[in-house]
């Protein structure tokens, strides 16, 4: 979090200025009210008139410092949670897929959420806060030695007192504050969850049974946070108890000191002002530190995303698919002792077609991932124009192929947004992927046309359309390498033959189908065919597929 105090350190200043004018001046009333005071006593009319006068410029005065640094505090906060929330996303969103998919969706969308808003009141706003009091406490203090030694000894007895007392509820608040956010991303986890299969659960009529599931999330969730609640509620009533004890001490020792002629009646409120600027601000500092303390492993949860793209930096090669890509003696496994692919040795050429049948499960879609850069760890080699895989830039291998997948993804946006995905395109170039996708075909029937919302992933779609827009988005790309994943299943057998017979024969395109159901009318179109089973790779005669 330096970084963010840093990169914000004029706006920090200012803040940290105006919170000082202002604590100084809050601790400064009570030389006011002392002074008013002992001339009322002395019976000054002329002279009491004045300090009136002086006293309401005053509180005008420290009105106008009050808003002023409440508002410079607030839009710093508002800045870094800016920045901060950006590079916790950007550090995400950038994580290689090994790694994005160790963690779920949930996780993610509750460290944007939750966490962000532990952060913002527990840690930015609770140091700016610490900071003001700090000073009042400070401006207070010498303001009691000067008027009344044994009153100040009084307070300052009554501070480390209450510092013992609540030394040592910080760090379980730490723990506690770790729980709690794990289990605010546990139920956003259940929360998505249930929403996302409301489909399932209303056809197989278990609403009422969902409603009791969410009822214990909802039980333990509430339960996390209130054992954290209990120990601030113990901080807060220790210290409350303190400050009154405290108070009350004052009032006794500074009337007996009236009652000997040590001071003047004026000096007394002075004192019990004081003695509130004194112990207020004690009271919140030992409120706010246990809070700041508690969110290191917040912070550090956080960290590590912003840390991401360091972390996980790729290699710095410039990946071309001009000639080949080839795949020599690779094997994968996700566990030691069960390899999923064993030995795969192929090459695809620039400009030809391939196919890779074989049935569910046998590694058909792990070489994909392995093909694109999403996997790392395999043996052997892959090759980019001759470049090992592990040796390039991720970020531009991805540039190099679309990927058409049989699991539709779209965005609530526009047909014409899910299909630039915000990225510049002419028209001329939209409206050709537009025609030959098959997504012209039904663009009339849409109110809008490529402006019609496709509602929550496409909801507003048939499976067909939904996948005709994805075809749509790889062709606008001109990808070096099309990869058919299952891509269109969704698709009635006629449009499916016409789409693929189509990229089959375009010379501009390298093709890869990878499927377990075949067309056999098209088989003979592609310059080789792979079938895929127990994770290894074996070449086969086109005519197996005719028949």
């Amino acid at each position: 979090m330096k970084k963010y105090w840093r990169r914000n350190k004029g706006v920090l200043i200012v803040a940290l200025l105006l919170g000082t004018c202002s604590s100084l001046g809050s601790a400064g009333i009570s030389l006011v009210l002392q002074e008013v005071v002992d001339v009322a006593v002395s019976g000054k009319t002329q002279l009491f008139t004045k300090l009136f006068i002086f006293t309401m410029v005053y509180i005008l005065f420290l009105c106008a410092v009050n808003y002023l640094s409440s508002l410079a505090a607030k839009y710093l906060t508002e800045r870094m949670l800016k920045q901060y929330r950006q590079d916790v996303f950007r550090g995400i969103i950038s994580r290689r897929p090994v790694s994005y998919y160790q963690e779920t969706t949930s996780d993610y969308v509750s460290a944007m959420t939750n966490d962000m808003k532990l952060v913002e009141e527990n840690y930015i706003s609770a140091l700016l806060d610490t900071f003001e009091l700090m000073i009042m406490f400070a401006a207070a203090f010498g303001l009691l030695i000067a008027l009344s030694p044994l009153v100040t000894a009084i307070l300052v007895f009554a501070f480390l007192l209450m510092f013992l007392v609540l030394a040592g509820i910080g760090h379980m608040l730490e723990k506690r504050q770790d729980c709690v956010s794990r289990q605010m991303s546990a139920f956003t986890g259940k929360l998505k969850e249930l929403f996302s299969g409301y489909e399932v659960l209303k056809s197989y009529h278990r609403i009422e049974n969902t409603i009791l599931r969410f009822q214990d999330e909802n039980k333990k969730e509430i339960r996390t946070r209130f054992k954290a609640a209990r120990l601030f509620a113990l901080n807060e009533g220790l210290s409350d108890t303190l400050s009154v004890l405290s108070t009350v001490a004052v009032i006794f020792v500074s009337a007996y000191l009236v009652l000997v002629g040590r001071i003047t009646m004026g000096t007394l409120l002075a004192l019990v002002q004081l003695s509130s600027s004194f112990m207020t601000p004690v009271i919140l500092l030992m409120q706010n530190i246990p809070k700041i303390q508690s969110m290191k492993p917040v912070i550090a949860r956080l960290g590590h995303y912003t840390e991401c793209g360091d972390i996980e930096a790729s290699g710095k090669g410039i990946p071309t698919f001009e000639d080949s890509i080839e795949f020599r003696q690779v094997s994968f496994s996700y566990h030691p002792d069960a390899a999923l692919l064993s030995g795969i040795t192929f090459k695809m050429e620039r400009g030809k077609k391939y196919a890779i049948m074989g049935q569910s499960g046998c590694g058909k879609s792990t070489l994909l991932k392995l093909l694109t850069g999403c996997l790392e760890g395999y043996k052997g080699a892959i090759l980019y124009d001759g470049q090992e895989l592990q040796t390039l830039d991720f970020n531009r291998i991805t540039k190099l192929s679309a990927v058409i997948h049989q699991n539709v993804y779209l965005f609530q946006e526009s047909i014409r947004e899910n299909i630039l995905l915000y990225e510049e395109f002419t028209e001329q170039e939209l409206a050709s992927a537009v025609e030959k996708s098959g997504v012209a075909m039904f663009l009339p029937e849409k109110n809008g046309g490529l402006d019609y919302l496709v509602g929550e992933n496409g909801a507003a779609l048939s499976g067909g359309q939904k996948q005709r827009i994805t075809l749509a988005r790889a062709l606008i790309r001109h990808a070096p390498l099309l990869v058919l994943d299952e891509g269109t299943s969704a698709l009635d057998r006629k449009t499916a033959y016409e789409i693929e017979d189509w990229l089959l024969k375009n010379k501009d395109i390298t093709l890869l189908t990878i499927t377990h159901n075949p067309n056999a009318g098209l088989m003979m179109q592609y310059d080789e065919i792979y079938y895929m089973e127990d994770g290894r790779l074996e070449k086969q005669p086109r005519a197996v597929y005719t028949n």
